[in-house]
């Protein structure tokens, strides 16, 4: 049975505040002073308006990085690596940073940056969060919500434990370094980062996007040594997993170049092809959920406004609403029009008006040109191989 959660009185607060010493209830007022603060501004939150043009060339291609981006990255590196010395914890980083690191270095031995790099970002494991809280705070680091104030404006951070340390609607996860009060502090080379937590079903499969289960390989770290610290790197597939659900332009050169790097195999392909199958049977399968509970309540006569409001009765319906209003008001008009009550007959329609087939064909079609370009790449290495 779920626990309710305790709300104290204020004749409870009174009397622990009571019990407490001088020193005790200063601390207690420090920290609930800075239990929520404004988020600092930094450059990352200009960025993505202004990244393509500042960051890429006319192909969207990563431009070489300046020394002093270089230095700042190296900085980033090297807090990582101290921040996570010792830890135990299963944690490794997302996204294009990996490309960077998994790029051959130098000759000088130095990281071969792809580009500059917006942030980093992070996956740890879920059942993983209690032992993370506790070293963090050791580093002088804490579990923080981020959301936009009520005014729609500024970022509000709250400090947060471990227990209430997700993503939702409303809240983005941040890592932020803080002083010994709470307060945030950006005085260190890597002052901030976004995590990513690793669900799992109860059979303790790990989950990607839609919940589907995705390899065991992906949810694991994959060590190298940087600047003399242990850096937890991404599987090339989860990468390229991810980077194919944004939408942005430079991840699709991201991911070239991930497969120019000789970091992409078939059998890599082929587990994003299964990966992605799975989110659309899974897609499919919440659309009939839906449709067929709308279809219960759906009686003849109904006019398209009184459709549409049955429509709204379906929870993941309702909270999407300000997105899919115009397709949720075309799909009544036609139901009403139609006559056609079922449930076949609405999902029908619903998959003509969302073009889900179309945008699933699209994928499968950007997946087999990425297994293509894969096996061309490791036939020439394999070649280079031969010749030396």
């Amino acid at each position: 049975m779920k626990q309710e959660r305790y709300i104290p009185t204020e004749d409870d607060i009174k009397k622990a505040e009571g019990m407490m010493t001088d020193e005790q209830k200063e601390a207690s007022k420090i920290r609930a002073k800075y239990y929520e603060q404004a988020q600092p501004l930094w450059d990352n939150a200009l960025w993505d308006n202004n990244f393509e043009k500042k960051y890429l060339d006319e192909s969207f291609v990563r431009k070489t990085p300046e020394a002093k981006e270089i230095k700042e990255m190296d900085g980033w590196i090297a807090e990582l690596g101290e921040i996570f010395d010792g830890s135990g914890l299963n944690w490794h980083l997302d996204g294009a940073l990996n490309i960077s690191l998994m790029n051959e270095r130098k000759k000088n031995g130095e990281i071969n940056y792809i580009g500059y790099h917006k942030d980093v970002d992070l996956s740890v494991e879920k059942n993983e969060l209690p032992e993370l809280e506790a070293h963090l705070l050791k580093k002088g680091y804490g579990l923080f919500l981020s959301r936009t104030n009520a005014a729609g404006k500024n970022k509000i951070m709250r400090r947060v434990g471990y227990a209430d340390f997700h993503d939702s609607p409303t809240d983005h996860v941040l890592i932020f370094a803080m002083d010994k009060n709470g307060q945030l502090v950006m005085d260190r080379p890597l002052y901030s980062f976004d995590v990513h937590i690793i669900e799992r079903n109860e059979a303790g499969q790990a989950l990607g996007n839609s919940g589907v289960v995705i390899p065991e390989k992906w949810a694991q770290s994959y060590p190298i040594e940087v600047q003399g610290k242990q850096i937890n790197l991404s599987h090339p597939g989860k990468v390229l997993y991810y980077k194919l659900h944004q939408s942005r332009k430079y991840d699709t050169t991201d991911i070239e170049r991930l497969i120019k790097i000789g970091k992409i195999t078939e059998e890599d392909a082929a587990d994003v092809e299964k990966a992605f199958e799975s989110e659309f049977s899974a897609r499919a399968e919440r659309v009939r959920t839906v449709f067929e509970a709308v279809a219960e309540q759906l009686a003849p006569g109904m006019n398209a406004d009184q459709i549409f409001a049955v429509m709204l009765q379906q929870p993941e319906l309702k909270k999407n609403a300000a997105q899919i209003e115009e397709i949720l008001r075309t799909l009544a008009k036609i139901i009403h029009e139609s006559g056609d009550m079922t449930a076949e007959g609405i999902i029908k329609e619903v998959t003509k008006l969302s073009g889900m087939e179309e945008v699933n064909n699209k994928m499968r079609e950007e997946i087999e040109r990425i297994r293509q370009l894969a096996t061309e790449t490791q036939k020439i290495q394999q070649v280079k191989e031969k010749i030396n």
